[in-house]
């Protein structure tokens, strides 16, 4: 099936990312004012009813007409739709209050599927989840360096693997294949002992338009940490919460914003590049200046270990025992870095939470946000809200479920950033 490519305002970003596009939501052209049509209108409202019902976990249509200010009449036929085309699933009747039974409605996990793929310096990984976020499969691989031609060749296998085991899965149900990659992979040379040009080919090559080609569904780019934030938005810790700052602890450290139930890239999709922020570090008896990702990253964790010990941050997600002396020292580097920034973040952005996630243990995680919290006990006193530390949902599969959740956000999210761009 040939999907036409010339109703969609494309914009290239040439910087050394991966390839030559970031990926395929166009920024905004300059011409375009707020306006919007009216078959834009109904659209919104159709993914507004949807968004709140996720939010929600059910809602009936009289909640909905609350929530939305919409007409009755409107949101009977928003809803009718909905649940015709299988979005909605009418849930027993609420009895035991006055007037007639209200009738909550439900997404369908059925309702539609999507995929991702997230690359890291060490593996890729290959999700399907369904509507509500649930993994329906994950395929998994490792390599010595991350090359495009195998990352391409695992896409595209994995995924038809899993088309065949998941034959009950209509093609049209699904909505896309979502990229989740650290970008300026050319520059992984300076941080994996690779020999000398090992990753000019990410130089020369577009994986997100080479496997768009390949596949009838939209495929969609976006740095890992900003998808992952998007999963903690559509099916996690953040669902139902306004704003939050996402923090992800990976190789590097990374970050992802939501705003008012949107997930905000940013106009150069840069939103939480946060990896050279500078933060005080105690050296002796005094402090100096550092990049957070010197000091709450994998790659600063590893720095500290020997070589099995390295391998076993790599390679052992859920297994940290016998890193527990070097661990409980960047434990306390890396929370105080992630600390002194969340103060500024939260003074420019005004958010009243945190979530703290990454490739590590959940115990690990866990005394992380304990520490964090522990070191913003004062900060906030004065904030009208209560500030929260949050632990992330998703761990490691952050990235790959985040990616996955892309699509789904753009095909059926109220975001108008997204939706007026289609």
């Amino acid at each position: 099936m040939q999907r036409r490519r010339d109703d969609v305002h494309r914009v290239s970003v040439g910087f050394g990312v991966t390839g030559n596009s970031f990926f395929s939501i166009e920024k905004v052209p300059e011409a375009r004012s707020g306006g919007a049509t009216q078959a834009e209108t109904r659209i919104y409202n159709e993914r507004l009813v949807l968004s709140l019902v996720r939010r929600h976990g059910q809602l009936s249509k009289v909640d909905l007409t609350r929530l939305t200010g919409l007409a009755p009449q409107t949101i009977t036929t928003i809803v009718n739709r909905a649940a015709d085309n299988d979005l909605l699933l009418r849930r027993e009747p609420l009895r035991g209050r006055l007037g007639q039974p209200s009738v909550p409605y439900s997404l369908n996990p059925k309702a539609a599927y999507s995929f991702g793929l997230k690359v890291d310096h060490r593996s890729a990984d290959l999700a399907l989840i369904d509507f509500v976020g649930e993994v329906v499969a994950l395929e998994q691989t490792t390599f010595d360096y991350p090359m495009p031609d195998e990352i391409m060749a695992f896409a595209r296998s994995a995924t038809a693997r899993t088309c065949r085991k998941q034959k009950s899965i209509s093609q049209r149900r699904i909505a896309g294949l979502g990229i989740a990659s650290p970008f300026y992979q050319g520059n992984w040379d300076d941080d994996i002992d690779a020999p000398v040009g090992r990753f000019e080919a990410w130089k020369e090559i577009d994986i997100r338009t080479e496997l768009d080609e390949h596949f009838d569904w939209p495929v969609y780019l976006l740095n890992d940490a900003t998808v992952s934030a998007s999963a903690e938005l559509m099916f996690g810790s953040g669902l139902g919460r306004p704003d939050f700052l996402y923090v992800y602890v990976g190789h590097h450290v990374g970050a992802g914003l939501v705003l008012d139930h949107h997930l905000f890239a940013g106009r150069n999709k840069l939103a939480g590049a946060i990896g050279d922020v500078p933060v005080a570090a105690m050296e002796g008896a005094g402090t100096h200046l550092v990049a957070l990702k010197d000091c709450a990253s994998l790659k600063a964790l590893a720095a500290t270990l020997s070589e099995s010990d390295r391998m076993r941050v790599w390679s052992s997600v859920d297994d940290w025992r016998a890193l527990d002396g070097h661990l409980t020292g960047w434990l306390e580097r890396a929370s105080e870095g992630l600390s002194q920034f969340i103060v500024t973040a939260v003074s420019v952005l005004d958010i009243d939470n945190v979530v703290i996630d990454g490739a590590i243990p959940a115990r690990a995680r866990r005394e992380m946000a304990k520490a964090i919290r522990r070191k913003l006990a004062t900060a906030f006193l004065g904030r009208p809200e209560s500030f929260s530390v949050l632990e992330g949902s998703f761990g490691h599969l952050g990235p790959v479920i985040g990616g996955a959740s892309i699509p789904l956000l753009i095909r059926y999210s109220n975001d108008k950033d997204l939706l007026f761009k289609e």
